[in-house]
């Protein structure tokens, strides 16, 4: 798929624009036509800041993750602390923004990429990735249409300074915990290699 679309040259660039709420909102209506025309899009919160991480009460606004989205140097798009986040803190739950391609053979997910404008084919490929959600469970392909995706990630590869400050609690989690204090307007990185990889397993 990376091949057909040409996505290397894409993949590479640094200079990517943020996705608008226009992108957010072309990547969700793709996946109501194409996967699951059941979905609801009803958050408050615009996939711009995230999504609703916390519920404050019938009547009282919701509340977004503990992050913002803006370029990364030498890295593109990243997530950035919008307040300081204390150790053990959680920081993102997929459990809330996590969407799952029906199958486990990801010809849903096919569909949707092929669906697709190509940058959009291509950033998809980088921000989806395969995971089980429980101990004997199939992988399945997982996303999220909302900033969360740009989380990076962290490692000695990537130089002094740049190691993972966030971790899911096991493989099969979406939630994302700090294991440092991380301080406003630090970048949030993660470890991809949190959630094994192999796209065979989902017919890739």
């Amino acid at each position: 798929i990376r091949h057909y679309f040409n996505c290397r040259e894409r993949s590479k660039d640094n200079n990517k624009l943020l996705p608008s709420l226009d992108d957010w909102n072309l990547l969700r209506q793709t996946y109501t036509l194409i996967v699951d025309n059941t979905k609801k899009w009803n958050d408050p919160i615009p996939p711009t800041e995230g999504y609703s991480f916390e519920q404050q009460g019938k009547g009282v606004a919701a509340i977004p993750p503990p992050y913002y989205a803006k370029q990364s140097k030498g890295k593109g798009r990243g997530l950035f602390a919008s307040r300081d986040i204390k150790k053990g803190e959680l920081v993102h739950n997929g459990e809330i923004s996590d969407i799952i391609f029906p199958g486990d053979d990801a010809i849903k997910w096919k569909e949707f990429i092929f669906s697709l404008p190509r940058n959009f084919a291509c950033d998809c490929t980088d921000w989806h990735w395969m995971q089980m959600k429980h101990v004997n469970d199939d992988y399945h392909m997982v996303a999220a249409l909302d900033i969360s995706v740009l989380m990076n990630s962290g490692g000695e590869e990537f130089g002094p300074g740049r190691t993972p400050n966030v971790l899911p609690e096991d493989k099969y989690s979406g939630k994302q915990f700090a294991l440092r204090d991380i301080a406003k307007d630090e970048e949030i990185l993660t470890d991809y290699d949190a959630y094994w990889t192999e796209w065979s397993e989902v017919g890739l």
